[in-house]
C-alpha cells in the first residue's frame, strides 16, 4: 500500500505547509513527506473523483437521450489512454493501487459514454430499450478493455524500462492531451458549449491534483521521476484550463452577438413602425 511506504522526515510545522512541501519537491529530491492522514485523504479523493468524473456527462446524456455536443473522439482517446495507464501503473515496481484503480474506473466510464453514443443516435426511434443497449455495449467494452489491459500488463513486465515508459506513460499523456482537441473543435464548430458537462472538468481537475500530490508524497522521492509518473495528470490539468478558457471565450462572443442581434431587431421594428 502506498500509504504504508510513506516515511516522515520533516518537522511538524513543515508538515502543515503543502506549499513548502511542493517547493521542496522541485529542488531535486524530497527529504520530507506529507502527513499520513493527508496522503490517505488525497488518495481517496483521487479515486472518488476519477470514479465520478464521467458521471456528470453520462447523466447529461441520459437525461437528454442525446450525446450531441460531446465528442466521441475525446471519449475513445481517453478510453485508450486509460487502458494503457491502468496496465502501466499496475506493472510498475512501485505500484500504486489508488492510481491504478482510478484509471481502471475511468476506462469503464469512458466505455459507458461510447455506448450512449450508439444507444442515443438519432436513427434510433425506440428509446425504451436504450438502457439495455447501453448496458450491453458497456459490458462488451469492459471485457475487451480488461483483456487488453492484462495483455499490456504482461508486455510491460517483459519490455525494457524505456520502452515501457514510452508506451505506458508518454503515449497516454499524448492521447489525453490530444483528446481535448476534438471537444474544442465541437465548441468552435457549433459555437456553443451545449452538450458537454463541465462537471467532468471539475471532478477531473480535483482528481488529477490529488493523484499528483499522492505521487509526490513519499519521503525521498526524486522530483524528476515523480514528474514522469504524474505526466498524464499534469497534461489533463493543463488542457482543462485551455478548454475552460475557450468555453468562456465562446460564451462571451455568443452573448455579445446575441445582444447585437437584439439591438438590430429593435432598430428594424422601430423603422417599420415609423413607416
Amino acid at each position: 500500500n502506498f500509504v504504508d511506504r510513506v516515511e516522515f522526515c520533516c518537522k511538524p510545522v513543515w508538515r502543515k505547509s503543502i506549499l513548502v512541501w511542493v517547493l521542496f519537491a522541485f529542488v531535486g529530491q524530497m527529504s520530507m513527506a506529507m502527513p499520513e492522514w493527508l496522503v490517505l485523504a488525497l488518495g481517496i479523493t483521487g479515486i472518488v473523483c476519477f470514479m465520478l468524473m464521467m458521471v456528470p456527462q453520462i447523466h447529461k446524456n441520459w437525461r437528454s437521450h442525446s450525446t450531441d455536443g460531446m465528442s466521441l473522439a475525446l471519449s475513445v482517446m481517453w478510453h485508450v489512454s486509460a487502458v494503457l495507464s491502468t496496465a502501466y501503473f499496475a506493472a510498475s515496481p512501485n505500484n500504486s493501487v489508488a492510481v491504478t484503480l482510478s484509471f481502471a474506473v475511468f476506462a469503464v466510464c469512458c466505455g459507458v459514454c461510447e455506448a450512449q453514443v450508439v444507444a442515443y443516435r438519432p436513427s434510433r426511434t425506440n428509446e425504451k430499450n436504450s438502457c439495455c443497449v447501453v448496458l450491453g455495449i458497456s459490458t462488451l467494452l469492459l471485457a475487451v478493455s480488461a483483456a487488453v489491459a492484462c495483455a499490456l500488463f504482461a508486455a510491460f513486465r517483459a519490455m525494457p524500462a524505456d520502452a515501457t515508459y514510452v508506451v505506458g506513460n508518454v503515449l497516454p499523456s499524448i492521447l489525453l492531451g490530444a483528446g481535448f482537441l476534438p471537444q474544442m473543435y465541437e465548441f468552435i464548430s457549433r459555437r456553443s458549449v451545449q452538450g458537454y458537462s463541465f462537471g467532468v472538468t471539475v471532478f477531473d481537475l480535483v482528481g488529477c491534483s490529488a493523484n499528483t500530490a499522492v505521487i509526490f508524497a513519499p519521503a525521498g522521492v526524486v522530483a524528476q521521476e515523480a514528474l514522469k509518473e504524474s505526466a498524464p495528470f499534469l497534461t489533463i490539468i493543463a488542457m482543462h484550463i485551455v478548454l475552460l478558457a475557450l468555453a468562456v471565450l465562446i460564451k462571451c462572443c455568443c452573448s455579445a452577438g446575441a445582444d447585437t442581434g437584439s439591438s438590430k431587431t429593435v432598430e428594424v421594428a422601430c423603422a417599420v413602425a415609423e413607416c
